[in-house]
């Protein structure tokens, strides 16, 4: 089993519908963008609602009612927040799309009217709408193959690792698949009782 395989398996998937912002980069953007720790206002916000996503899971165990309003301020917070900050880091040249993806901790699965190479480079955007958290990530290109979505007009599958990655991102990731992922257990029990 080689190293990519085995990095596929360490950590569970999850398909689910996300916000999704991207851009490929050119070869001159991707040693930067690789080398880049999170610096920007909105990369520190994400790490702390990382961190509070992390709190609030715990605190639903002891009292579910302080943990669905201190939940609904962060989300308060959150919208307020991304009002004033749209446009401080730079014009995005496309917006944000909900999207069908499949997540895990270590890459991901996304439909796109682009092509793109091995081993390029992407800047992905994700909200994940479930934890109302963004994320900004490198990854790269694993494959990129055909895919058919008339509607939406995409024309490829690009599958994507992260790289760089921080620690507080990954585990973000890693809570947010396995609670997406007892949701949609959850949901797929109700209909039989």
């Amino acid at each position: 089993m080689t190293a990519q395989q085995d990095e596929r398996r360490r950590y569970f998937r999850v398909s689910d519908l996300i916000g999704v912002r991207y851009r490929l980069l050119s070869s001159n953007e991707t040693e930067l963008a690789v080398q880049a720790q999170p610096s920007s206002l909105k990369g520190v916000l994400s790490q702390m609602d990382g961190q509070i996503a992390i709190a609030l899971a715990s605190l639903k165990k002891y009292n579910a009612e302080i943990h669905t309003l201190l939940d609904l301020y962060n989300q308060k917070i959150n919208l307020v927040i991304g009002h004033g900050l749209a446009g401080i880091d730079e014009v995005e040249a496309e917006p944000m799309r909900a999207c069908q993806v499949n997540l895990s901790a270590c890459g991901i699965s996304f439909p796109s009217p682009d092509f793109a190479t091995l081993n390029q480079h992407v800047e992905i955007e994700l909200n994940l709408y479930q934890s109302n958290v963004n994320l900004r990530l490198i990854a790269a290109v694993i494959a990129c193959e055909d895919y058919l979505d008339e509607v939406n007009k995409n024309t490829h599958l690009i599958r994507a690792n992260f790289v760089n990655i921080s620690d507080t991102d990954q585990e973000l990731l890693i809570q947010y698949v396995i609670k997406r992922q007892a949701q949609q257990l959850n949901e797929q029990r109700e209909p039989d009782n």
